[in-house]
């Protein structure tokens, strides 16, 4: 019997998975993800947030590597201070300092990353599959009616794979 299972059957629905403005600070975003980890502990665990536009068009994701990387953009370049400190003392001291808050401040808009990819809810799991792997994503947004409907996230699909092959 051929595997009919979609995308819809899998995803994470938009109202259960955080998304903000573009204009929310880095700081208002790591309050959302906290307070979904929260929300939803046991069933996930938030790694990224989806960035709306005014009109609720799907304008970016926001990835927790993104959040870091706009709090201390230093962390990018490896400069003379990180080969002269190895354990990165003095940039850790840098980043749990003063101006740590101030950064926080940057619009999410700033760091976000664009969205490589969608899948349709009524795709199969195949297709979304398919294309996180060939475009290394974790995540993707589903689409329903040409407006998001959720996320789909590649630890949920390894989960329903795992079971067809262990035959859990």
């Amino acid at each position: 019997m051929p595997y009919e299972k979609r995308v819809k059957d899998l995803m994470i629905p938009l109202e259960d998975y955080p998304h903000i403005p573009y204009w929310f600070t880095l700081r208002q975003a790591m309050a959302i993800v906290r307070e979904a980890a929260i929300k939803f502990e046991g069933s996930f665990e938030p790694r990224a947030v989806l960035v709306f536009d005014e009109k609720y068009q799907l304008m970016g994701i926001l990835t927790l590597r993104d959040i870091i990387r706009g709090l201390e953009p230093r962390f990018l370049h490896e400069t003379s201070l990180v080969k002269g400190d190895p354990s990165l003392a003095v940039l850790m001291g840098d980043l749990f300092g003063p101006g740590l808050k101030e950064a926080s401040q940057k619009p999410v808009s700033e760091v976000m990353s664009p969205i490589k990819a969608t899948v349709q809810g009524s795709d199969l799991v195949a297709k979304a599959i398919f294309l996180m792997i060939k475009e290394n994503v974790g995540m993707m947004p589903v689409i329903q009616d040409n407006k998001v409907a959720g996320m789909v996230r590649l630890s949920d699909l390894f989960k329903e794979i795992s079971e067809l092959v262990l035959g859990e």
